[in-house]
């Protein structure tokens, strides 16, 4: 394979946007070798504009910076420029074009969209224990959300357009880009299983409530209390005075490897707790005191288990014990602020964080293999691209597909959020996509069955045991047909399950593998092969003391943050490569990587020049300045961008009438809605940007947030597939592999082939018995 060609060498991008969502696109693109052509900006921001115009073309002397024959177009607002029939434009809007329900003009503010999807009032998880149900969030997560899924779709398009010579219009919502971030916790979901349903998470037990007075008035007894709800979850002073955060409430393997590390789990086990499977039914009877679901604990023994941690993570400096965890393979980092992070010597090392120019600037979000080593990140570009090397045409006459991907078959070996969400964003785009999970998890229902239920549409499922020769050969298989391999996992488990870039070249040499890890960068770096979860490096990067404080380190909710905005970065890495490859023309594969720290890092762009101000931190935040905050009402709250502070002449007033007054007086201003709000609201009434849908097959039943962040030639894309119970098309996949009726039946009775939802965890012990 030819290596040290960036992917998108020879593609020209002509950038006339000036929304962060637009600049953030060509920067994306810039970064993987674009030629892209920009408009200064109108209105400079000096905290970040270095950072969004490196590599990119400006006017020089009067010129305009127009190139000949842009590939891609990006602007602002639905209404594209005229393009060539092989061009391709990507748009970004507020809301749907022609969605009269949302009243926001196109260039409407992150603070507004943010309140409308409710970010302000459900991500708040633990500093909802301090009385704030309401939350200010300084992130720009929906225009972050809609340049990484522009960038997607356009390289997606790029790799149809070589088949078919044929461009599209792609416009993207900001506000239902941000939507895509909290498919979990907008779902509702029926017919699972009793055993199978989650206990509550960090659910306040009536011997705690006394503790929460106290909590609300001091920092230290508030961590004391969060650590008492969650222990494998919590945040602890190591010897040198430094925080501590382990993240293994949902792998039960991990939980029990902490406590052993801790020297905790034989105490643990003196208290009653045990390791029990929680797909089983029976195990119900333990479930109170089961380490496979840290958080339905009972309370006595969390507390007793959150003093024995504090008293442990105290005897070790915060250095020692991330080396001891990293090398014992158990999620623990150091948690620290944002500036600490940007200054952390093997954050630089791997290049999450790049001195540019003389400042240090986020480093690449996603790598593939092809481009290295990639050319030093500059502000300006150095030299001309020259084209991709020999490029081949393979056009058809068949015209461009409904959907980009269509035709591409992914194979999606990921667990959790951030995985799952990579595969099923390459399914809306029109991929085929195989899920394949394990036949023994160590994941809890939560992760497998009930966050599954959102990241498995569009899916066929799988369950399959590699440990056994006729395991490896389905995996074999499945591979020969894929174009696209997800996976989420150390180096290590990567080469135990014989899935190296190498492995990869010689079972499918057009096949290209996609890592998504936990702190991996464009070098090698000393923490590549620790592992991670998305809380974990809300703590290690700076996102937790910024939503909380230094002194009480608070998560930024559960997902929406760092997980969903990881595995759309991992979906962009993927059709990056692809595209690539389709326009080399050789068939060859690639890998391509990106990690949980690159989008933890991304989401807080706007901090590498200038903090956030006090107003916007902390988990009393209320917005940007005292005009431009959340304001209550007499029955809920509004966000509102005023010049000056107006609490007192809408204090009194509803929701529904402040707004009436406020936008009477040209203020731009929205209700803030929670997320059950939303689906109350649209489930029975959808907009063309806030849709629902029921779903459901095999007596499960859901209702899910309908993708309409991609809009596509004037219209959505068609939505895909029901999500499968885990494990339901078994005889569909194999038959389509070759194997035999009576080769599926065997490989099931022999436990080879899981039953759907792990029932052959319990049942054939049951028929055996």
């Amino acid at each position: 394979m030819l290596t040290g060609t960036p992917s998108l060498q020879g593609i020209r991008v002509y950038e006339q946007s000036q929304t962060l969502a637009g600049r953030l696109a060509g920067l994306l693109l810039a970064d993987q070798g674009a030629e892209v052509y920009a408009l200064p900006p109108v209105n400079p921001d000096a905290s970040i504009d270095d950072y969004l115009s490196r590599g990119k073309r400006f006017p020089r002397k009067g010129k305009l910076a127009i190139p000949k024959n842009p590939d891609i177009v990006i602007h602002d607002g639905a209404i594209a420029p005229a393009r060539g029939p092989s061009q391709l434009t990507l748009g970004f809007t507020a809301v749907v074009p022609g969605d009269e329900d949302i009243d926001l003009p196109w260039d409407a503010s992150d603070d507004l969209l943010n309140a409308l999807a409710g970010f302000y009032t459900d991500l708040g998880v633990t500093s909802r224990l301090l009385g704030n149900d309401v939350t200010y969030t300084p992130l720009p997560l929906c225009s972050i959300y809609a340049a990484v899924l522009g960038v997607t779709a356009v390289c997606a398009a790029l790799a149809d357009r070589q088949r078919s010579a044929a461009g599209r219009a792609i416009v993207i919502p900001r506000l239902a880009a941000g939507l895509s971030a909290i498919g979990v916790l907008a779902m509702e979901l029926q017919g699972i299983e009793p055993h199978l349903m989650p206990p509550g998470l960090l659910a306040l037990p009536p011997e705690l409530v006394a503790e929460v007075p106290k909590a609300r008035t001091s920092e230290a007894h508030m961590v004391w209390l969060v650590n008492r709800l969650n222990p494998t979850a919590g945040c602890y002073r190591s010897a040198d005075g430094q925080w501590l955060m382990p993240v293994c409430t949902v792998n039960r393997k991990l939980a029990v490897r902490l406590l052993q590390e801790l020297g905790l789990w034989g105490r643990a086990q003196s208290l009653g707790i045990v390791d029990v499977c929680p797909y089983d039914p029976a195990s119900t009877v333990v479930a109170d005191r089961n380490i496979a679901l840290p958080q339905g604990l009972r309370s006595d023994l969390n507390m007793q288990l959150a003093a024995w941690m504090e008293e442990a993570f105290a005897t070790r400096t915060a250095v020692e014990w991330e080396s001891l965890f990293g090398q014992a393979k158990v999620p623990c980092g150091v948690v620290q602020d944002f500036e600490a992070w940007m200054r952390c010597s093997w954050a630089n090392e791997a290049g999450l964080v790049e001195i540019v120019d003389g400042q240090r600037q986020l480093g690449r979000a996603v790598t593939v293999h092809s481009a290295k080593p990639y050319p030093q990140l500059r502000g300006k570009p150095s030299s001309k691209s020259a084209a991709l090397y020999s490029p081949q045409s393979n056009q058809t006459n068949r015209g461009p597909s409904s959907k980009p991907l269509s035709g591409y078959t992914v194979l999606d070996l990921a667990n959790v959020i951030a995985g799952p969400a990579c595969g099923r964003l390459l399914g809306e785009l029109g991929a085929k996509v195989i899920k394949l999970d394990t036949t023994t998890p160590d994941h809890q229902p939560l992760v497998t069955v009930i966050w599954g239920a959102e990241a498995n549409q569009g899916k066929q499922s799988l369950l399959i045991d590699l440990h056994t020769v006729e395991g490896r050969e389905v995996l074999r298989r499945l591979i020969v047909q894929a174009d696209i391999l997800v996976m989420n996992a150390t180096d290590d488990g990567i080469q135990r399950l014989g899935l190296t870039r190498q492995d990869l070249m010689e079972i499918n040499p057009r096949a290209i593998g996609v890592q998504i890890s936990a702190f991996k960068g464009e070098r090698a770096g000393s923490h590549d092969d620790h592992p991670g979860y998305d809380p974990l490096l809300q703590g290690a990067t700076g996102i937790m003391t910024r939503f909380g404080t230094p002194g009480m380190p608070l998560l930024h909710g559960i997902a929406s943050c760092v997980d969903y905005l990881t595995g759309y970065l991992g979906a962009f890495a993927a059709v990056l490569a692809l595209q690539a490859r389709e326009r080399r023309g050789d068939s060859r594969g690639d890998w391509a990587e990106t990690s949980l720290a690159s989008a933890a890092t991304l989401v807080q762009l706007k901090f590498q020049r200038s903090p956030n101000p006090p107003s916007a931190s902390g988990p009393g935040a209320t917005g940007p300045n005292e005009g431009s905050r959340l304001y209550p009402v007499a029955d809920g709250w509004i966000f509102a961008e005023a010049l000056a502070d107006i609490s007192s002449a809408i204090a009194d007033m509803t929701v529904v009438e402040a707004l009436r007054l406020v936008r009477e007086h040209g203020i731009r201003a929205v209700p803030v809605r929670s997320i059950a709000a939303l689906r109350r609201q649209y489930l029975v009434q959808p907009s063309p940007t806030i849709r629902f849908r029921a779903v459901g097959q095999d007596g499960l039943h859901a209702s899910v947030l309908e993708p309409t962040w991609f809009q596509i030639d004037g219209k959505p894309l068609v939505p895909p597939s029901e999500p499968p119970r885990p494990g339901g098309d078994a005889s569909t996949v194999l038959s389509n592999l070759g194997f035999t009726e009576y080769e599926v039946a065997r490989m099931i009775e022999q436990n080879v082939v899981g039953l759907p939802n792990w029932r052959h965890l319990y049942l054939h012990a049951e028929i055996a018995a």
